[in-house]
């Protein structure tokens, strides 16, 4: 993708939204549209813009934002106020609420248990409908949607009442899903035009930012496409990185600085239930610089373990995951001259102690320099069309099952490139792939140059990586060749 703009002017804007209207218009939102009301914060990105995408229209947006104003403050409620919630319940008999929904199959009384967490209850019952429609979705990820709870204190178990039960469910995104029909529409834009799109998807402006910055942007969505991927980002404050990871996909999970025990993060013995790196596509460490790891030893080693294999035991059992691993954190910048400050021995150091072990920074793939990209202001935000968040994470998530690294396998020969290297720097590409090229479903579609700068740019992000580590290991980081080489158009 040679950089043939750095910006796009607003008559470029203007065409861009036209062309996403005209083949994409069921699937995308007017951005601007979601952020009308700073009382919804606590509220994920996709719920929001599901509301928004049913209720609201861009020629007349206040008489749909009044229609969700009024829908939440009469059927969402935080979890503080859990005990008035019940009470309505059981004196109305039923009662309609707006909030998260997961269900768990209780082995030892061969039942479905619905958690909700603005009831505080995670023994609810659930329907048979429900669980017949959405079983796949309430099993794993969970969903945000609107519940009918009815009020029944005859059921019990065992002399103890479980008066809730979920008659229905609808959740709160998008369910029309087509991959190949996505990838189709792929054709019909350039590649100038998909990244904006995609950017703007995310949240931001592309006419604010460089191809570069852009790029930087798309890479933080790669852990989202590729399984098992390992990404550190470490920058100044404010560019949006909690804000990417937490509102892009439901299947993401934000470990805020604080405690990350081996329970919650792999498996609790005690309750017999997986950690979210079981049960997530992407688990987001952020502020990693104040992240507390008890157990430190047993945590590290085993999430060390699970960065290079995909396994993690835990007593004596095994588990595989396709989780990815992102690390975030603050690091002090030069904001004028784009560049980490001079006082660090090497760009890790502001990583626990515990982290800085070279056999665990040697797991990840790639290191994006956040110090490049600009603090997220107002002004950055997208303007226009992009795709609803909860289909384009939908997408991601069918996106992760295809397997193109076979396509950098078909072109890429990397010679005397050790195998981890080699790893990262196809794990990186075939991401980045998917998220740019999906239209190029067999390696012989693609095109030599969409591949050579995709790798070039791979290579840099993992180089970032074992560059710092030979400040730490000069002996055996010192000479780490990245040189690779591209077969013939159509190779044999």
């Amino acid at each position: 993708m040679p950089d043939t703009s750095t910006t796009n002017g607003p008559s470029a804007a203007n065409a861009l939204d036209a062309k996403i209207l005209e083949h994409l218009g069921d699937r995308v939102i007017l951005k601007p549209l979601t952020r009308w009301n700073e009382a919804y914060k606590e509220f994920p990105r996709y719920v929001m813009e599901y509301l928004v995408s049913r209720y609201v229209k861009p020629e007349d947006p206040v008489t749909g934002q009044h229609k969700i104003d009024r829908i939440l403050t009469e059927h969402y409620a935080e979890s503080a106020k859990k005990e008035l919630i019940k009470s309505r319940i059981k004196e109305k008999g039923q009662y309609t609420l707006i909030g998260q929904l997961t269900v768990r199959l209780d082995q030892a009384k061969d039942h479905y248990w619905a958690n909700v967490p603005a009831l505080g209850d995670d023994t609810v019952r659930v329907s048979a409908n429900v669980l017949a429609s959405y079983s796949d979705l309430l099993l794993t990820s969970g969903a945000w949607g609107t519940m009918e709870i009815e009020y029944d204190a005859t059921y019990e178990i065992k002399s103890r009442k479980y008066p809730f039960y979920i008659r229905e469910f609808t959740p709160l995104q998008y369910s029309r899903l087509n991959l190949d029909d996505f990838i189709e529409k792929r054709s019909l834009f350039t590649d100038d035009e998909w990244l904006d799109l995609l950017i703007q998807s995310i949240g931001f402006d592309p006419a604010r930012f460089d191809r570069r910055t852009k790029m930087l942007l798309l890479l933080r969505m790669v852990p989202f496409v590729e399984a098992n991927y390992n990404l550190i980002e470490l920058g100044p404050r404010e560019t949006g990185k909690t804000y990417t990871f937490r509102n892009t996909s439901n299947r993401g999970f934000v470990v805020s600085g604080g405690k990350a025990t081996p329970a919650t993060l792999f498996y609790n013995k005690a309750t017999r239930k997986l950690g979210v790196i079981g049960l997530k596509h992407l688990v987001f460490f952020d502020e990693i610089a104040h992240t507390n790891f008890d157990d430190a030893e047993a945590s590290i080693s085993v999430l060390k373990d699970y960065m290079q294999t995909g396994k993690f035991s835990r007593g004596d059992q095994e588990f595989s995951a396709p989780c990815s691993i992102v690390l975030g954190g603050n690091i002090d910048t030069d904001l004028e001259r784009k560049t980490a400050a001079t006082h660090y021995k090497h760009l890790f150091s502001v990583l626990p102690p515990e982290l800085q072990d070279p056999a665990f920074l040697d797991r990840i793939h790639a290191y994006l320099p956040g110090w490049e990209v600009p603090k997220i202001r107002p002004e950055n935000y997208a303007t226009g069309y992009g795709f609803l968040t909860d289909y384009l994470a939908e997408i991601f998530a069918e996106l992760r099952r295809l397997n193109y690294q076979t396509h950098v396998n078909y072109w890429a020969d990397f010679g005397g490139m050790t195998g981890r290297n080699q790893d990262a720097v196809k794990k990186t590409a075939a991401g980045l792939l998917k998220l740019l090229y999906p239209h190029r479903r067999s390696p012989e579609s693609l095109k030599r140059e969409e591949l050579e700068w995709v790798l070039e740019f791979a290579v840099e992000m993992r180089k970032r990586v074992t560059d710092q580590l030979a400040v730490i290991l000069p002996d055996e980081f010192s000479n780490v060749v990245y040189t690779f080489q591209l077969r013939t158009e159509n190779p044999a």
